[in-house]
């Protein structure tokens, strides 16, 4: 299992308290920055304008910054607290079209592709798109990719499923995104979430932000314990679509604690 172990600088960016503007179904519509929202600063993933920085390159960015519920984090490989219920995944195959936002490629499907259920309220999927390495690191250690799969209810909460990749066999299932990747502007690409999750169902769940500009908070993670497999060359395809690694760093948990349960997944 290839895994990518992090700068200790990187983990010890300091955060202050504050949270972000706007909903964050809003800002999550696509993974640059937003229509209306700092949509003409330019960011970056390194240099200075860079993560270290975004919060100073807008006043729509303050939250990267003073955010105290900032993603991504460093989850245990266990979680001691555990979930009660079982949240439920419906998902029904579909297509998509694969945009380049600059800093990513997202896979846009057509409506109906997943739905999850959570606290009682309908998440439906919005997008998906992915960031080499992982963002999410397990015990300090990131995996070669992570996938975003963004859902949204109508009255703006945001749930984000993240899916750890690692190298290993082919999958086909993840294949028709990689596709994608490869060729943004692509139609019609396949997209089945049932067979783009893992089979182990256990995930960790905390409460966080976006992980781009605005870094909005109030964002619903499920992250799903048990990586992916991805071959090395569908994970060189995505490391090229990423324009240089678009991972942000962890930030603090702060006084957050993951908790542990298990997904349902219906089709």
């Amino acid at each position: 299992m290839k895994k990518h172990a992090l700068p200790t600088a990187l983990l010890l960016l300091p955060l202050l308290a504050s949270c972000g503007t706007g909903t964050a179904a809003d800002d999550a519509a696509s993974d640059g920055p937003p229509p209306g929202v700092g949509g003409e600063v330019h960011w970056t993933y390194e240099g200075a304008e860079g993560p270290a920085e975004w919060g100073h390159l807008s006043a729509d960015f303050e939250a990267c910054s003073t955010g105290d519920a900032q993603s991504p984090i460093d989850l245990p490989a266990h979680a001691d607290q555990q979930a009660t219920g079982h949240p439920t995944i419906t998902s029904s195959p579909t297509v998509g079209e694969s945009v380049d936002t600059g800093h990513t490629v997202q896979l846009v499907p057509e409506s109906g592709a997943s739905t999850i259920e959570w606290d009682g309220a309908e998440f439906a999927l919005a997008q998906t798109h992915f960031h080499v390495p992982s963002e999410h690191t397990v015990e300090g250690e990131a995996m070669d990719a992570e996938f975003h799969l963004v859902h949204s209810t109508e009255d703006g909460r945001t749930l984000v499923i993240g899916v750890l990749a690692e190298e290993g066999a082919e999958n086909a299932a993840w294949q028709p995104f990689v596709e994608g990747a490869a060729s943004p502007g692509t139609a019609d690409l396949s997209l089945d979430v049932a067979a783009m999750l893992p089979t182990d169902p256990t995930y960790e769940a905390y409460e966080g932000s976006l992980t781009t500009p605005p870094c909005t908070e109030g964002v619903q993670w499920v992250v799903y314990a048990t990586p992916v497999e991805l071959s090395a060359e569908q994970i060189a395809v995505l490391d090229e679509a990423s324009h240089g690694h678009n991972a942000r760093p962890t930030l603090p948990q702060g006084d957050r604690t993951p908790y542990e349960g298990t997904l349902a997944l219906s089709r």
